[in-house]
């Protein structure tokens, strides 16, 4: 039987982890639940590991960091399993060139965020801040002059064609839109399968499409790489959705351009978080404003439980666990 070190805080019970899954990961060894490990601490994390002899770590938002001395000290631990997306701030790098086995939700929760996105993106085309603004706060009814579109049969533009471009992509489909894509390392047989068009820079995207989703991964290369330059090719009356890192798109320059009332945008991610009080993003009445929210949502953090599950069953049986983060998608993911 392996021993299972569970670090996931207390609200994540029920949810990510639900009895079902819980108990599965149960039968499958001897499982301790530790839920108030300190992250900013290395000391309570290694001894935990140690105490329990883990040789399987679960992980998830809020856990402490798995740095390479935490990991030296611990041997036995062979497999960390992230129960959610992004690695960096949970695991070192030189942990998995060292050896280490380390998986994340991979997929899992595609669908669910490109539900987000298409949600933004319906917002910004229907007007809906500034529709609310109107309402709630100054008692109107409809805002003067204002001009709202569909998104049948529209031209969008992907910065990125990812497992959540992907599937926005098949969101789109009753739309029939006609979608293109700047993600230079993506492969060929991607865009042909998925029937979409490769744009070879990113100011012919923006210049290309009257609707803009991102998806892009937040490393060195693509920070700030939506600016003042490239946000000016986009037409009047164009739609920006952002639901991948907020360090991708450059704020005082999308500021700018928001003023004007030229363009309209959805954010659901920023470049501090949380916003602060005096952002110049707030009251802006051609920007949709979400608390990194886009998904998974609650009902289906079950699926991240279920699949991180799944994947421990499967180094156990000595099969290869589903969605892992090697050295090379560890420098690319988000």
């Amino acid at each position: 039987m392996a021993n299972i070190l569970v670090t996931l805080r207390e609200n994540q019970y029920g949810d990510i982890l639900d009895e079902e899954s819980f108990a599965a990961l149960c039968d499958l060894g001897t499982t301790v639940c530790e839920t108030d490990l300190p992250r900013d601490q290395e000391e309570p994390f290694l001894d935990a590991l140690k105490r329990n002899k883990a040789e399987i770590v679960l992980t998830c938002w809020g856990s402490p960091k798995l740095t390479l001395p935490v990991y030296q000290a611990n041997p036995q631990l062979k497999y960390m399993c992230h129960a959610a997306g992004t690695v960096r701030p949970y695991v070192d790098r030189e942990c998995i060139e060292a050896g280490l086995l380390v998986t994340n939700w991979g997929t899992v929760i595609a669908r669910s965020v490109a539900e987000g996105a298409l949600m933004m993106i319906l917002s910004c085309l229907r007007r809906t801040t500034p529709i609310q603004f109107e309402i709630h706060q100054r008692k109107g009814w409809h805002p003067k002059g204002l001009q709202h579109e569909g998104l049948f049969h529209q031209r969008v533009g992907l910065v990125g064609l990812g497992v959540i471009a992907q599937q926005l992509v098949r969101l789109l489909a009753p739309f029939e839109c006609e979608i293109s894509a700047y993600s230079p390392h993506c492969p060929d047989e991607v865009f042909k399968r998925l029937g979409v068009t490769r744009e070879t820079s990113l100011k012919g995207l923006f210049r290309n499409n009257r609707i803009i989703s991102v998806h892009a991964s937040n490393v060195p290369a693509n920070h700030h790489i939506i600016n003042a330059e490239v946000l000016g090719c986009l037409k009047d009356g164009g739609s920006l959705v952002n639901t991948s890192r907020g360090a991708v798109i450059n704020t005082d320059d999308l500021v700018t351009e928001l003023k004007k009332e030229r363009i309209w945008a959805a954010l659901d991610v920023f470049e501090e978080e949380p916003l602060p009080e005096d952002s110049p993003l707030r009251g802006l009445e051609h920007c949709l404003l979400i608390p990194h929210m886009a998904g998974p949502t609650p009902d289906r953090r079950v699926d991240m439980g279920t699949l991180a599950v799944e994947n421990i069953a499967r180094y156990l049986r000595g099969e290869d666990p589903t969605f892992r983060v090697t050295v090379e998608k560890y420098d690319l993911i988000t």
